[in-house]
């Protein structure tokens, strides 16, 4: 059974925000750089030795983008088509076919996050604090991938979020 682009590739709502157990003060209290003050900071010494270590709080950097964004990718560049199901497990789908397409044309892992914000439906993350010194790309490399992203978006969606802006992640 085939699906009609139109069912497929059909506008996608925003949802309503809602409301969730992190407050907006504290966004503005999160690094914007990823230069990150110690009580961010994950210490892995001290997590392997201490039974008591809380680690810190997760953030990540990358760049906000909608579902809508993710149908449009999946659309230009015509990726796999989904078999039939359901409109949310077809946009999982979807998702998880730009996802691997973007991996194999960066050569960099990325990741798909929930970002705690109302402008955005999800984060294509390139780091998290708790890992940024073992996978942080040098200035010129980090370029090169934000492009490849915002190119095969083409060029920088309406709702794209530049690089250095952190995202707390609820599950730490």
């Amino acid at each position: 059974m085939n699906i009609p682009d139109e069912d497929i590739y059909k506008p996608c709502p925003r949802p309503i925000p809602v409301s969730n157990w992190i407050k907006p003060e504290e966004y503005l209290k999160c690094p914007t750089e990823k230069t990150l003050p110690e009580e961010y900071r994950f210490n892995v010494r001290r997590w392997r030795l201490e039974p008591g270590y809380i680690k810190p709080r997760q953030l990540f950097y990358g760049l906000g983008v909608d579902i809508q964004d993710f149908l449009d990718y999946h659309q230009r560049h015509q990726l796999p088509r989904p078999p039939p199901m359901d409109q949310a497990s077809m946009w999982h789908f979807i998702m998880d076919k730009v996802m691997v397409d973007l991996i194999a044309h960066c050569r960099f892992h990325l990741q798909r996050i929930l970002p705690f914000t109302p402008k955005y439906d999800y984060t294509i993350a390139l780091y998290n604090s708790h890992y940024l010194s073992v996978t942080e790309l040098e200035d010129d490399e980090e370029e090169d991938v934000i492009r490849t992203i915002k190119e095969r978006f083409g060029g920088p969606p309406s709702t794209v979020h530049s690089i250095k802006i952190p995202y707390i992640n609820q599950y730490v």
